[in-house]
C-alpha cells in the first residue's frame, strides 16, 4: 500500500475518533423557563406538558452521555438559564 494512502487513512481515523468525543449532558428542570430554544436547535430535546425540557425519548432521564454534535452544543450555548449542562466524560 502506498505511503500516502496509509497516511490518509490514519488521518481520517484520527479525525473521526478525536472529534466524536462523548460528553455528559445534564438537564436541570428547575432552571428551565420553557422558552423552547433548545428544541429549535436540536431534536434531542422535547417538552413535558408544562413546557419544561426533557429528552425526546425518555421523559424521566435527566442525565445522558452523548456524542458532541453541533446542534446539541448550540442548544447548550444558547440556553438562557443554563438548564442544560455539559460535562466532558
Amino acid at each position: 500500500m502506498p505511503w500516502f494512502l496509509c497516511h490518509t487513512l490514519l488521518l481520517v481515523f484520527f479525525k473521526l475518533s478525536y472529534y466524536n468525543i462523548n460528553m455528559k449532558l445534564t438537564l436541570i428542570p428547575e432552571r428551565c423557563i420553557a422558552c423552547g430554544l433548545c428544541q429549535t436547535y436540536s431534536e434531542l430535546f422535547d417538552y413535558h406538558d408544562n413546557g419544561i425540557v426533557r429528552f425526546c425519548d425518555d421523559p424521566v432521564e435527566l442525565q445522558r452521555e452523548i456524542a458532541e454534535t453541533r446542534d446539541v452544543l448550540e442548544a447548550i450555548k444558547n440556553c438562557p438559564t443554563r438548564a442544560l449542562l455539559k460535562d466532558p466524560s
